[in-house]
């Protein structure tokens, strides 16, 4: 799909809240202040910038993606917003990042899209820190089932907790 058309797509669930309205899904979550987070396929920020607030400060959101439209859209809401927690990634994967240096990673709707998933999920599991998780959302393009079945499949992770259509999994 034309990453535009895909920001135009994603700006109007973020604003009508259908399915699914960003903020409540991050409310389910456990974000403290301070925390340094990686929105990985962070699109137009639709958690980013929430996510961005939540950690305050003194957190840290890294918000990667493959669009440069996509990294600029981020870019100019969180300037807009003031939020000065958030550093964008221009990538298709390879986050630059140090390892075991974040503390969630959000994993929304990306999956589908990756070809080399496992390379994928080996990088996430890299940066997660011991007590960090990878928080994945299942959804109409990437059924709870198949989701399970992928991340599972590469040995790294232990399914934590299932809340809503979020399911956690912690690094093994």
């Amino acid at each position: 799909m034309n990453a535009r058309i895909e920001c135009l797509i994603l700006e109007l669930r973020d604003r009508l809240g259908i399915p699914f309205k960003p903020e409540k899904e991050l409310a389910k979550l456990d974000i403290q202040k301070g925390q340094i987070i990686l929105d990985f396929g962070c699109g137009i920020g639709s958690f980013a910038l929430p996510v961005a607030r939540m950690v305050g400060e003194k957190g840290k959101v890294y918000a990667l993606d493959k669009q440069p439209f996509a990294i600029k859209k981020v870019k100019e809401k969180g300037q807009k917003e003031g939020l000065d927690n958030i550093e964008t990634v221009l990538s298709d994967g390879d986050t630059g990042l140090p390892d075991r240096s974040i503390d969630v990673v959000l994993f929304y709707g990306v999956l589908p899209e990756i070809e080399d998933k496992e390379a994928a999920l080996k990088e996430l599991h890299r940066l997660l820190n011991p007590n960090g998780y990878l928080s994945s959302r299942y959804c109409f393009r990437m059924k709870k089932q198949r989701l399970l079945r992928i991340v599972e499949s590469t040995g790294l992770y232990s399914l934590r907790e299932q809340k809503g259509h979020i399911l956690n999994f912690v690094p093994r």
